[in-house]
């Protein structure tokens, strides 16, 4: 009798546990509550990727800053010359660079917790 009781106490918190959670029905107070949508978890890939968008390579320029912005994946360490950060979810990054007169190397490295590499390396040229 005791292994009978136990066995129905068993299979109901199964039952519990795998039944869907039953949702209130709209009422008034509903349009006080905020809802925020979340994001899927992101899905992990091996793959490192890197893209450049601006400035081209051997580009001139008549301000003493140029903006570098691109993606890569997300979640990957970023370097552009003394600047490091962390690419967030959306992939995007962008970044302000001070330019010398004449010829600039940009050197802009992407790296992952695997200890994958790549990197670019871009002259952008300035002239004021």
């Amino acid at each position: 009798m005791i292994q009978m009781r136990r066995f129905a106490i068993l299979a109901l918190i199964l039952l519990a546990a795998c039944s869907p959670t039953p949702t209130a029905a709209p009422s008034s107070m509903d349009s006080q509550i905020e809802v925020i949508p979340t994001l899927p978890p992101a899905t992990p890939t091996s793959e490192l990727w890197l893209q450049i968008l601006s400035p081209l390579d051997e580009a001139v320029v008549d301000t003493p800053q140029v903006d570098v912005f691109g993606s890569a994946s997300a979640g990957a360490v970023l370097s552009i010359n003394d600047d490091i950060f962390i690419v967030g979810p959306d992939s995007q990054f962008k970044t302000t660079v001070t330019l010398e007169e004449g010829p600039n190397l940009i050197e802009i490295i992407a790296s992952d917790e695997n200890g994958n590499e790549m990197s670019v390396m871009l002259t952008v040229i300035y002239e004021p």
